[in-house]
Protein backbone atom coordinates (compact mmCIF):
# COMPACT_ATOMS: atom_id res chain seq x y z
CA UNK A 1 0.00 0.00 0.00
CA UNK A 2 1.39 3.44 -0.90
CA UNK A 3 1.09 6.64 1.06
CA UNK A 4 -1.40 9.36 0.14
CA UNK A 5 -1.03 12.86 1.54
CA UNK A 6 -3.73 15.51 1.74
CA UNK A 7 -3.50 19.22 2.43
CA UNK A 8 -6.64 21.27 3.08
CA UNK A 9 -6.51 25.06 3.38
CA UNK A 10 -9.59 26.66 4.94
CA UNK A 11 -10.15 30.42 4.86
CA UNK A 12 -12.12 31.66 7.86
CA UNK A 13 -13.39 34.97 9.21
CA UNK A 14 -13.84 35.73 12.89
CA UNK A 15 -17.45 36.48 13.85
CA UNK A 16 -16.56 37.54 17.39
CA UNK A 17 -13.37 38.28 19.33
CA UNK A 18 -10.98 35.35 19.61
CA UNK A 19 -8.65 34.72 22.53
CA UNK A 20 -6.44 31.73 23.25
CA UNK A 21 -4.03 31.93 26.14
CA UNK A 22 -0.35 31.10 25.94
CA UNK A 23 2.02 31.03 28.89
CA UNK A 24 0.55 33.31 31.55
CA UNK A 25 2.81 35.68 33.40
CA UNK A 26 2.95 35.06 37.13
CA UNK A 27 1.20 37.74 39.16
CA UNK A 28 3.43 39.34 41.77
CA UNK A 29 1.27 38.91 44.87
CA UNK A 30 4.06 40.10 47.16
CA UNK A 31 3.33 43.70 46.18
CA UNK A 32 0.90 45.78 48.14
CA UNK A 33 -2.66 45.56 46.85
CA UNK A 34 -2.67 49.24 45.94
CA UNK A 35 0.42 48.65 43.78
CA UNK A 36 -0.79 45.55 41.95
CA UNK A 37 -1.60 45.72 38.25
CA UNK A 38 -3.51 43.40 35.95
CA UNK A 39 -1.35 40.97 33.99
CA UNK A 40 -2.76 40.48 30.46
CA UNK A 41 -3.41 36.97 29.22
CA UNK A 42 -1.73 36.87 25.85
CA UNK A 43 -1.63 34.54 22.87
CA UNK A 44 1.18 32.06 22.43
CA UNK A 45 3.97 33.41 20.19
CA UNK A 46 6.10 31.75 17.56
CA UNK A 47 9.80 32.38 17.03
CA UNK A 48 9.08 35.59 15.11
CA UNK A 49 6.98 37.05 17.89
CA UNK A 50 3.75 36.50 15.94
CA UNK A 51 0.64 35.62 17.98
CA UNK A 52 -0.68 32.19 17.03
CA UNK A 53 -3.51 29.76 17.60
CA UNK A 54 -1.65 26.56 18.36
CA UNK A 55 -2.52 23.50 16.29
CA UNK A 56 -3.33 21.56 19.43
CA UNK A 57 -5.88 24.16 20.51
CA UNK A 58 -7.57 24.23 17.09
CA UNK A 59 -7.55 20.44 16.85
CA UNK A 60 -9.18 20.13 20.28
CA UNK A 61 -12.01 22.48 19.30
CA UNK A 62 -12.67 20.76 15.96
CA UNK A 63 -12.39 17.29 17.47
CA UNK A 64 -14.86 18.10 20.25
CA UNK A 65 -17.37 19.41 17.70
CA UNK A 66 -16.90 16.33 15.48
CA UNK A 67 -17.35 13.87 18.33
CA UNK A 68 -20.40 15.71 19.60
CA UNK A 69 -22.01 15.69 16.15
CA UNK A 70 -21.10 12.14 15.18
CA UNK A 71 -22.18 10.76 18.55
CA UNK A 72 -25.68 12.18 18.21
CA UNK A 73 -28.65 11.13 16.14
CA UNK A 74 -28.02 13.82 13.50
CA UNK A 75 -24.63 12.32 12.61
CA UNK A 76 -25.68 8.65 12.61
CA UNK A 77 -25.62 8.33 8.80
CA UNK A 78 -22.18 9.94 8.48
CA UNK A 79 -20.88 7.86 11.39
CA UNK A 80 -21.92 4.70 9.55
CA UNK A 81 -20.08 5.82 6.41
CA UNK A 82 -16.90 6.53 8.37
CA UNK A 83 -17.00 3.14 10.08
CA UNK A 84 -16.12 2.16 13.61
CA UNK A 85 -12.54 3.40 13.37
CA UNK A 86 -13.31 7.08 12.87
CA UNK A 87 -11.97 7.97 16.31
CA UNK A 88 -8.63 6.51 15.32
CA UNK A 89 -8.12 9.34 12.84
CA UNK A 90 -7.95 11.69 15.84
CA UNK A 91 -5.33 9.60 17.63
CA UNK A 92 -7.48 7.30 19.80
CA UNK A 93 -8.87 3.90 18.85
CA UNK A 94 -12.34 2.67 19.77
CA UNK A 95 -10.79 0.65 22.59
CA UNK A 96 -9.14 3.75 24.02
CA UNK A 97 -5.58 2.93 22.91
CA UNK A 98 -3.38 5.77 21.72
CA UNK A 99 -2.08 5.88 18.17
CA UNK A 100 -0.70 8.42 15.75
CA UNK A 101 -3.44 10.68 14.43
CA UNK A 102 -4.26 10.73 10.74
CA UNK A 103 -4.95 14.48 10.79
CA UNK A 104 -2.42 17.19 11.61
CA UNK A 105 -3.65 20.70 12.47
CA UNK A 106 -1.07 23.36 11.79
CA UNK A 107 -0.54 26.52 13.79
CA UNK A 108 -2.68 29.47 12.69
CA UNK A 109 -0.53 32.59 12.32
CA UNK A 110 -2.46 35.66 13.50
CA UNK A 111 -0.06 38.22 12.06
CA UNK A 112 -2.41 38.90 9.12
CA UNK A 113 -5.39 39.27 11.46
CA UNK A 114 -3.35 41.61 13.66
CA UNK A 115 -2.76 44.20 10.96
CA UNK A 116 -4.76 47.27 10.13
CA UNK A 117 -5.83 47.77 6.53
CA UNK A 118 -2.85 50.08 6.17
CA UNK A 119 -0.47 47.38 7.31
CA UNK A 120 0.63 48.63 10.72
CA UNK A 121 0.21 46.52 13.81
CA UNK A 122 -2.24 47.46 16.51
CA UNK A 123 -0.75 48.74 19.67
CA UNK A 124 -1.47 46.86 22.83
CA UNK A 125 -3.81 48.50 25.27
CA UNK A 126 -1.28 48.23 28.09
CA UNK A 127 2.24 48.15 26.72
CA UNK A 128 4.27 48.78 23.61
CA UNK A 129 5.07 45.75 21.50
CA UNK A 130 8.79 46.26 21.98
CA UNK A 131 8.37 46.22 25.76
CA UNK A 132 6.23 43.10 25.81
CA UNK A 133 7.85 41.07 23.04
CA UNK A 134 11.55 41.72 22.51
CA UNK A 135 11.59 40.15 19.02
CA UNK A 136 12.26 42.83 16.41
CA UNK A 137 9.26 42.13 14.18
CA UNK A 138 6.84 41.18 16.96
CA UNK A 139 3.13 41.87 16.58
CA UNK A 140 0.97 43.28 19.36
CA UNK A 141 -2.78 42.88 19.66
CA UNK A 142 -5.45 44.88 21.40
CA UNK A 143 -6.61 43.89 24.87
CA UNK A 144 -9.97 44.05 26.62
CA UNK A 145 -10.27 44.55 30.35
CA UNK A 146 -13.03 43.18 32.56
CA UNK A 147 -13.92 42.79 36.21
CA UNK A 148 -15.85 40.39 38.39
CA UNK A 149 -18.42 41.90 40.77
CA UNK A 150 -18.57 40.99 44.44
CA UNK A 151 -22.07 39.56 44.94
CA UNK A 152 -22.35 40.88 48.49
CA UNK A 153 -21.00 44.41 48.15
CA UNK A 154 -21.98 45.04 44.53
CA UNK A 155 -18.58 46.55 43.76
CA UNK A 156 -15.61 45.29 41.78
CA UNK A 157 -14.16 42.25 43.50
CA UNK A 158 -10.67 42.27 44.92
CA UNK A 159 -8.14 40.34 42.73
CA UNK A 160 -10.88 40.08 40.07
CA UNK A 161 -9.49 42.42 37.40
CA UNK A 162 -8.58 40.56 34.21
CA UNK A 163 -7.31 41.50 30.78
CA UNK A 164 -7.29 39.43 27.58
CA UNK A 165 -5.46 39.92 24.32
CA UNK A 166 -7.80 39.29 21.40
CA UNK A 167 -8.36 39.31 17.65
CA UNK A 168 -11.51 41.35 16.83
CA UNK A 169 -14.39 40.26 14.66
CA UNK A 170 -14.25 40.32 10.85
CA UNK A 171 -10.57 39.38 10.66
CA UNK A 172 -9.22 36.63 8.33
CA UNK A 173 -7.78 33.35 9.58
CA UNK A 174 -6.17 30.61 7.51
CA UNK A 175 -6.36 27.06 8.84
CA UNK A 176 -4.24 24.30 7.28
CA UNK A 177 -4.97 20.61 7.91
CA UNK A 178 -2.85 17.81 6.51
CA UNK A 179 -3.52 14.08 6.54
CA UNK A 180 -1.68 10.94 5.59
CA UNK A 181 -3.24 7.59 4.73
CA UNK A 182 -1.82 4.18 3.91
CA UNK A 183 1.46 2.65 4.96
CA UNK A 184 4.65 2.03 3.09
CA UNK A 185 5.28 -1.65 2.27
CA UNK A 186 8.83 -2.91 2.39
CA UNK A 187 9.55 -6.17 0.57
CA UNK A 188 12.49 -7.94 -1.11
CA UNK A 189 13.77 -9.89 1.85
CA UNK A 190 12.61 -7.39 4.52
CA UNK A 191 9.75 -7.54 7.03
CA UNK A 192 6.35 -6.34 5.78
CA UNK A 193 5.68 -3.25 7.95
CA UNK A 194 2.18 -3.04 6.52
CA UNK A 195 1.03 -5.89 8.77
CA UNK A 196 2.12 -4.14 11.96
CA UNK A 197 -0.06 -1.78 13.96
CA UNK A 198 -3.70 -0.79 13.53
CA UNK A 199 -5.35 -0.56 10.13
CA UNK A 200 -4.74 2.92 8.62
CA UNK A 201 -7.57 5.14 7.44
CA UNK A 202 -8.59 4.92 3.80
CA UNK A 203 -8.76 7.80 1.34
CA UNK A 204 -12.56 7.77 1.37
CA UNK A 205 -12.62 8.00 5.18
CA UNK A 206 -10.25 10.97 5.20
CA UNK A 207 -12.21 12.81 2.53
CA UNK A 208 -15.46 12.09 4.37
CA UNK A 209 -14.00 13.46 7.60
CA UNK A 210 -12.89 16.60 5.75
CA UNK A 211 -16.48 16.97 4.55
CA UNK A 212 -17.68 16.77 8.18
CA UNK A 213 -15.16 19.39 9.32
CA UNK A 214 -16.21 21.82 6.58
CA UNK A 215 -19.87 21.25 7.43
CA UNK A 216 -19.28 21.90 11.13
CA UNK A 217 -17.37 25.12 10.42
CA UNK A 218 -20.13 26.24 8.05
CA UNK A 219 -22.84 25.59 10.65
CA UNK A 220 -21.09 27.57 13.39
CA UNK A 221 -20.60 24.58 15.68
CA UNK A 222 -16.87 25.21 16.10
CA UNK A 223 -15.45 27.95 18.32
CA UNK A 224 -11.75 28.56 18.92
CA UNK A 225 -9.94 29.55 22.07
CA UNK A 226 -11.40 30.52 25.41
CA UNK A 227 -14.17 32.74 26.82
CA UNK A 228 -16.75 30.94 24.69
CA UNK A 229 -19.52 31.57 27.21
CA UNK A 230 -18.94 35.28 26.62
CA UNK A 231 -19.56 34.69 22.91
CA UNK A 232 -15.90 34.68 21.88
CA UNK A 233 -14.17 32.33 19.44
CA UNK A 234 -16.87 32.18 16.75
CA UNK A 235 -15.69 31.78 13.15
CA UNK A 236 -17.34 31.31 9.76
CA UNK A 237 -16.19 30.29 6.31
CA UNK A 238 -14.99 33.10 4.07
CA UNK A 239 -17.38 34.08 1.32
CA UNK A 240 -14.99 33.63 -1.61
CA UNK A 241 -13.27 30.25 -2.17
CA UNK A 242 -13.45 29.15 1.46
CA UNK A 243 -11.35 25.99 1.10
CA UNK A 244 -9.08 24.03 -1.21
CA UNK A 245 -7.93 20.39 -1.01
CA UNK A 246 -4.95 18.78 -2.71
CA UNK A 247 -4.11 15.08 -2.84
CA UNK A 248 -0.73 13.49 -3.54
CA UNK A 249 -0.22 9.76 -3.99
CA UNK A 250 3.42 8.75 -3.47
CA UNK A 251 3.53 5.33 -5.14
CA UNK A 252 5.39 6.15 -8.37
CA UNK A 253 7.89 8.60 -9.79
CA UNK A 254 5.13 10.51 -11.55
CA UNK A 255 3.24 10.75 -8.23
CA UNK A 256 6.30 12.28 -6.56
CA UNK A 257 6.61 14.86 -9.33
CA UNK A 258 2.92 15.72 -8.94
CA UNK A 259 3.43 16.12 -5.18
CA UNK A 260 6.40 18.46 -5.71
CA UNK A 261 4.27 20.47 -8.13
CA UNK A 262 1.62 21.10 -5.47
CA UNK A 263 -0.45 17.96 -5.71
CA UNK A 264 -3.72 17.13 -7.43
CA UNK A 265 -6.55 19.58 -6.79
CA UNK A 266 -9.51 17.52 -5.55
CA UNK A 267 -11.53 20.34 -4.02
CA UNK A 268 -14.60 19.37 -6.03
CA UNK A 269 -14.49 15.87 -4.53
CA UNK A 270 -15.56 17.30 -1.17
CA UNK A 271 -19.30 17.59 -0.61
CA UNK A 272 -19.65 19.26 2.82
CA UNK A 273 -21.95 17.50 5.24
CA UNK A 274 -25.07 19.52 5.94
CA UNK A 275 -24.87 19.69 9.72
CA UNK A 276 -28.21 20.63 11.21
CA UNK A 277 -28.35 23.36 13.78
CA UNK A 278 -27.33 22.27 17.23
CA UNK A 279 -29.85 21.63 19.97
CA UNK A 280 -29.08 24.95 21.65
CA UNK A 281 -31.95 27.04 22.95
CA UNK A 282 -31.67 30.51 21.43
CA UNK A 283 -33.03 33.48 23.37
CA UNK A 284 -33.37 36.78 21.50
CA UNK A 285 -34.26 39.92 23.45
CA UNK A 286 -35.20 43.18 21.69
CA UNK A 287 -34.67 46.17 23.94
CA UNK A 288 -33.73 49.79 24.35
CA UNK A 289 -32.43 51.92 27.17
CA UNK A 290 -34.17 55.16 28.19
CA UNK A 291 -31.17 56.24 30.28
CA UNK A 292 -28.26 55.02 28.18
CA UNK A 293 -25.81 52.14 28.65
CA UNK A 294 -22.19 52.74 29.58
CA UNK A 295 -19.49 50.09 29.77
CA UNK A 296 -16.38 52.16 30.34
CA UNK A 297 -13.17 51.80 28.44
CA UNK A 298 -10.24 51.53 30.87
CA UNK A 299 -7.91 54.49 31.14
CA UNK A 300 -4.47 53.14 32.07
CA UNK A 301 -2.88 56.33 30.82
CA UNK A 302 -4.11 58.22 33.90
CA UNK A 303 -1.99 56.21 36.31
CA UNK A 304 0.98 56.50 33.96
CA UNK A 305 0.53 60.26 33.70
CA UNK A 306 0.33 60.68 37.46
CA UNK A 307 3.49 58.62 37.88
CA UNK A 308 5.41 60.22 35.00
CA UNK A 309 4.04 63.73 34.26
CA UNK A 310 4.63 64.93 30.74
CA UNK A 311 6.91 67.83 30.06
CA UNK A 312 5.18 71.08 30.94
CA UNK A 313 2.53 69.45 33.14
CA UNK A 314 4.55 69.40 36.35
CA UNK A 315 3.49 72.19 38.61
CA UNK A 316 0.13 72.77 36.97
CA UNK A 317 -2.78 73.11 39.38
CA UNK A 318 -5.86 70.92 39.09
CA UNK A 319 -8.01 73.69 37.63
CA UNK A 320 -5.47 74.26 34.86
CA UNK A 321 -5.51 70.71 33.61
CA UNK A 322 -8.00 69.47 31.04
CA UNK A 323 -10.55 66.99 32.31
CA UNK A 324 -10.31 63.52 30.79
CA UNK A 325 -13.67 61.91 30.03
CA UNK A 326 -14.49 58.24 30.47
CA UNK A 327 -15.08 56.77 27.02
CA UNK A 328 -17.46 53.87 26.22
CA UNK A 329 -15.96 50.55 25.20
CA UNK A 330 -15.69 49.74 21.49
CA UNK A 331 -15.78 46.30 19.88
CA UNK A 332 -12.27 46.65 18.47
CA UNK A 333 -9.16 48.85 18.48
CA UNK A 334 -10.35 50.84 15.47
CA UNK A 335 -11.53 54.26 16.68
CA UNK A 336 -14.57 53.89 14.40
CA UNK A 337 -15.52 50.43 15.67
CA UNK A 338 -19.10 50.21 17.04
CA UNK A 339 -19.71 50.44 20.75
CA UNK A 340 -20.20 47.12 22.49
CA UNK A 341 -22.06 45.76 25.48
CA UNK A 342 -19.84 42.75 26.27
CA UNK A 343 -21.46 39.37 26.67
CA UNK A 344 -19.39 38.86 29.82
CA UNK A 345 -20.96 41.99 31.34
CA UNK A 346 -24.53 40.88 30.60
CA UNK A 347 -23.76 37.36 31.73
CA UNK A 348 -22.34 38.64 35.01
CA UNK A 349 -25.47 40.70 35.68
CA UNK A 350 -27.71 37.72 34.93
CA UNK A 351 -25.65 35.48 37.20
CA UNK A 352 -25.79 37.92 40.09
CA UNK A 353 -29.57 38.14 39.78
CA UNK A 354 -29.97 34.35 39.45
CA UNK A 355 -27.81 33.86 42.52
CA UNK A 356 -29.88 36.38 44.48
CA UNK A 357 -33.13 34.60 43.51
CA UNK A 358 -31.78 31.17 44.41
CA UNK A 359 -30.31 32.25 47.74
CA UNK A 360 -33.52 34.07 48.64
CA UNK A 361 -35.51 30.87 48.10
CA UNK A 362 -33.01 28.86 50.14
CA UNK A 363 -32.99 31.40 52.96
CA UNK A 364 -36.79 31.24 53.20
CA UNK A 365 -36.98 27.44 53.15
CA UNK A 366 -33.96 26.20 55.08
CA UNK A 367 -34.16 25.92 58.88
CA UNK A 368 -30.63 27.24 59.28
CA UNK A 369 -29.33 30.46 57.82
CA UNK A 370 -27.20 30.31 54.69
CA UNK A 371 -23.62 31.52 54.72
CA UNK A 372 -23.05 35.27 54.74
CA UNK A 373 -20.84 36.32 51.86
CA UNK A 374 -19.53 39.52 53.45
CA UNK A 375 -16.10 37.96 53.99
CA UNK A 376 -16.10 35.78 50.86
CA UNK A 377 -13.92 36.64 47.90
CA UNK A 378 -15.38 36.64 44.40
CA UNK A 379 -14.02 33.20 43.53
CA UNK A 380 -15.33 31.70 46.77
CA UNK A 381 -18.75 33.21 46.04
CA UNK A 382 -18.79 31.56 42.61
CA UNK A 383 -17.89 28.20 44.13
CA UNK A 384 -20.59 28.57 46.83
CA UNK A 385 -23.40 29.44 44.41
CA UNK A 386 -26.46 27.15 44.51
CA UNK A 387 -26.38 24.12 42.23
CA UNK A 388 -28.64 25.44 39.47
CA UNK A 389 -26.67 28.69 39.24
CA UNK A 390 -23.48 26.72 38.71
CA UNK A 391 -25.24 24.54 36.14
CA UNK A 392 -26.17 27.61 34.10
CA UNK A 393 -23.16 29.86 34.58
CA UNK A 394 -20.39 27.49 35.60
CA UNK A 395 -17.83 27.74 38.35
CA UNK A 396 -14.07 27.93 38.67
CA UNK A 397 -13.74 24.26 37.68
CA UNK A 398 -16.60 23.78 35.20
CA UNK A 399 -17.99 25.73 32.25
CA UNK A 400 -21.66 26.62 32.39
CA UNK A 401 -24.35 25.88 29.81
CA UNK A 402 -25.34 29.50 29.09
CA UNK A 403 -23.59 31.61 26.46
CA UNK A 404 -24.17 35.36 26.05
CA UNK A 405 -22.94 37.06 22.89
CA UNK A 406 -21.55 40.57 22.56
CA UNK A 407 -24.20 43.17 21.70
CA UNK A 408 -23.19 45.93 19.28
CA UNK A 409 -24.63 49.42 18.94
CA UNK A 410 -26.11 50.65 15.69
CA UNK A 411 -24.06 52.75 13.31
CA UNK A 412 -25.80 56.00 14.25
CA UNK A 413 -24.55 56.98 17.68
CA UNK A 414 -24.40 60.30 19.50
CA UNK A 415 -22.20 60.71 22.55
CA UNK A 416 -23.79 62.61 25.41
CA UNK A 417 -21.28 64.35 27.67
CA UNK A 418 -22.08 64.20 31.38
CA UNK A 419 -20.00 66.08 33.95
CA UNK A 420 -20.01 65.23 37.67
CA UNK A 421 -18.34 66.57 40.73
CA UNK A 422 -18.07 65.21 44.26
CA UNK A 423 -19.17 67.26 47.23
CA UNK A 424 -17.03 67.94 50.25
CA UNK A 425 -18.80 66.25 53.17
CA UNK A 426 -17.39 68.79 55.64
CA UNK A 427 -17.91 72.13 53.93
CA UNK A 428 -20.84 71.13 51.76
CA UNK A 429 -19.13 72.67 48.75
CA UNK A 430 -17.48 71.13 45.70
CA UNK A 431 -14.56 68.87 46.56
CA UNK A 432 -11.30 70.07 45.06
CA UNK A 433 -9.83 67.87 42.34
CA UNK A 434 -12.89 65.62 42.07
CA UNK A 435 -14.43 66.92 38.85
CA UNK A 436 -14.93 64.10 36.37
CA UNK A 437 -16.93 63.38 33.25
CA UNK A 438 -18.11 60.58 31.00
CA UNK A 439 -19.46 60.17 27.50
CA UNK A 440 -22.63 58.09 27.31
CA UNK A 441 -23.68 56.71 23.89
CA UNK A 442 -27.25 57.56 22.92
CA UNK A 443 -27.93 54.83 20.39
CA UNK A 444 -30.12 51.90 19.50
CA UNK A 445 -28.69 48.49 20.28
CA UNK A 446 -28.90 45.18 18.49
CA UNK A 447 -30.77 42.33 20.14
CA UNK A 448 -29.35 40.57 23.17
CA UNK A 449 -28.66 36.96 22.17
CA UNK A 450 -28.32 34.13 24.67
CA UNK A 451 -27.71 30.47 23.87
CA UNK A 452 -28.37 27.62 26.27
CA UNK A 453 -26.99 24.15 25.57
CA UNK A 454 -29.36 21.70 27.31
CA UNK A 455 -26.93 18.81 26.90
CA UNK A 456 -24.37 20.70 28.99
CA UNK A 457 -26.81 20.82 31.89
CA UNK A 458 -26.17 17.88 34.24
CA UNK A 459 -28.79 15.55 35.64
CA UNK A 460 -32.24 14.55 34.48
CA UNK A 461 -34.72 16.43 32.28
CA UNK A 462 -36.47 17.63 35.44
CA UNK A 463 -33.27 19.23 36.68
CA UNK A 464 -32.76 20.85 33.28
CA UNK A 465 -36.29 22.27 33.41
CA UNK A 466 -35.53 23.55 36.91
CA UNK A 467 -32.45 25.35 35.58
CA UNK A 468 -34.60 26.79 32.79
CA UNK A 469 -37.08 28.06 35.39
CA UNK A 470 -34.31 29.87 37.27
CA UNK A 471 -33.08 31.45 34.04
CA UNK A 472 -36.67 32.37 33.13
CA UNK A 473 -37.16 34.13 36.47
CA UNK A 474 -33.98 36.09 35.81
CA UNK A 475 -35.24 37.07 32.35
CA UNK A 476 -38.54 38.14 33.91
CA UNK A 477 -36.63 40.51 36.19
CA UNK A 478 -34.81 41.88 33.18
CA UNK A 479 -38.11 42.36 31.33
CA UNK A 480 -39.61 44.08 34.39
CA UNK A 481 -36.84 46.69 34.28
CA UNK A 482 -35.38 45.84 37.68
CA UNK A 483 -32.02 44.58 36.38
CA UNK A 484 -29.73 47.35 35.06
CA UNK A 485 -26.88 46.55 32.68
CA UNK A 486 -23.46 48.12 32.39
CA UNK A 487 -21.93 50.46 34.94
CA UNK A 488 -23.19 53.54 36.81
CA UNK A 489 -26.39 51.74 37.74
CA UNK A 490 -26.61 53.61 41.05
CA UNK A 491 -26.41 56.90 39.15
CA UNK A 492 -29.40 56.21 36.93
CA UNK A 493 -27.72 54.63 33.92
CA UNK A 494 -28.26 51.13 32.64
CA UNK A 495 -32.05 50.97 32.75
CA UNK A 496 -33.56 48.41 30.35
CA UNK A 497 -36.86 48.43 28.48
CA UNK A 498 -37.52 45.04 26.90
CA UNK A 499 -39.84 45.15 23.90
CA UNK A 500 -39.78 41.50 22.80
CA UNK A 501 -38.54 38.11 24.00
CA UNK A 502 -38.25 35.15 21.62
CA UNK A 503 -37.13 31.62 22.51
CA UNK A 504 -36.51 28.93 19.88
CA UNK A 505 -35.50 25.30 20.34
CA UNK A 506 -35.44 22.96 23.30
CA UNK A 507 -39.07 21.87 23.07
CA UNK A 508 -38.56 19.12 25.66
CA UNK A 509 -37.48 21.73 28.21
CA UNK A 510 -39.05 25.02 27.12
CA UNK A 511 -42.25 23.69 25.61
CA UNK A 512 -43.76 25.74 22.81
CA UNK A 513 -41.58 28.55 21.38
CA UNK A 514 -41.83 31.91 23.11
CA UNK A 515 -42.69 35.15 21.36
CA UNK A 516 -43.71 37.74 23.96
CA UNK A 517 -44.15 41.37 22.97
CA UNK A 518 -44.44 44.49 25.07
CA UNK A 519 -48.10 45.60 25.15
CA UNK A 520 -47.03 49.23 25.42
CA UNK A 521 -48.14 51.92 27.80
CA UNK A 522 -48.58 50.94 31.42
CA UNK A 523 -50.29 47.59 30.68
CA UNK A 524 -53.73 49.08 31.20
CA UNK A 525 -56.90 47.68 29.62
CA UNK A 526 -57.04 48.12 25.87
CA UNK A 527 -59.98 49.35 23.80
CA UNK A 528 -61.03 45.80 22.86
CA UNK A 529 -61.45 44.94 26.53
CA UNK A 530 -58.50 42.52 26.65
CA UNK A 531 -56.04 43.21 29.40
CA UNK A 532 -52.52 44.01 28.25
CA UNK A 533 -50.13 41.57 29.90
CA UNK A 534 -46.51 42.68 30.49
CA UNK A 535 -43.70 40.50 29.18
CA UNK A 536 -42.59 39.57 32.70
CA UNK A 537 -46.07 38.25 33.51
CA UNK A 538 -46.16 36.26 30.26
CA UNK A 539 -42.83 34.64 31.16
CA UNK A 540 -44.02 33.71 34.64
CA UNK A 541 -47.22 32.20 33.26
CA UNK A 542 -45.27 30.01 30.85
CA UNK A 543 -42.87 28.88 33.59
CA UNK A 544 -45.75 27.95 35.89
CA UNK A 545 -47.15 25.67 33.18
CA UNK A 546 -44.03 23.48 33.17
CA UNK A 547 -44.30 20.07 34.83
CA UNK A 548 -41.29 19.29 37.04
CA UNK A 549 -41.00 16.24 39.27
CA UNK A 550 -39.52 17.12 42.66
CA UNK A 551 -35.93 16.26 43.45
CA UNK A 552 -35.86 12.87 45.24
CA UNK A 553 -32.88 14.09 47.27
CA UNK A 554 -34.91 16.95 48.75
CA UNK A 555 -37.25 16.84 51.72
CA UNK A 556 -40.98 16.19 51.46
CA UNK A 557 -41.84 19.87 51.72
CA UNK A 558 -39.72 20.81 48.68
CA UNK A 559 -41.63 20.82 45.40
CA UNK A 560 -41.12 22.01 41.85
CA UNK A 561 -38.01 23.63 40.48
CA UNK A 562 -36.71 24.93 43.82
CA UNK A 563 -36.13 21.36 45.05
CA UNK A 564 -33.11 21.21 42.73
CA UNK A 565 -31.34 24.15 44.35
CA UNK A 566 -29.79 21.70 46.82
CA UNK A 567 -27.66 18.74 45.88
CA UNK A 568 -27.83 16.60 49.03
CA UNK A 569 -30.45 15.53 51.54
CA UNK A 570 -28.49 17.25 54.30
CA UNK A 571 -28.59 20.59 52.47
CA UNK A 572 -32.31 20.21 51.64
CA UNK A 573 -33.46 18.81 54.95
CA UNK A 574 -36.75 20.16 56.25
Amino acid sequence: MSITRYEMTIHLVTESPVHSGGIDEVVDRSRQRSERVAVPRRFARDGNGHPVLTGRSVKGAVRAACEKYLSGDAGAAVREQLGSGWKGMWGTTSSGESRAATLTFHTVDLAEAAQREGGSAWESGTADAADTHPVADSVALATRTGIAVNRYWGAAGDTALFEHEYVPAERPLTLTITAQTGRMSVSGGRTELEAAGPEPATESQVEQLFAVIIGLLDSGRVAFGGRRNAGWGRVRLADDRPWTLTRSRLGTREDLLTWLDGGEDVTTAIDPVSCTESERIRITISWDSPTGILVAKPRPELAERDEHPREGERGHSDDQQDMTYTEPLRSGPDPCAPFVLPGSSVRGALRSQASRIARTVLAARQPTSIDCWSTYGVHDQLAADPALVRDLFGSTDRRGALRVLDTLASDQTRLRTVVHNAGDRWTGGVAEGLLYGEKVPDTTWNDLVLELDPRSLPGTDDRRRAAWCLLGLTLAELAAGTLPLGSRGTRGLGQIHVTRVRVDGGADIVGDPWDFKDPGGDAADREDGAKAVPIAAQILARLQALTITSNPEAGVSWTGWSSYLCETKEACRD
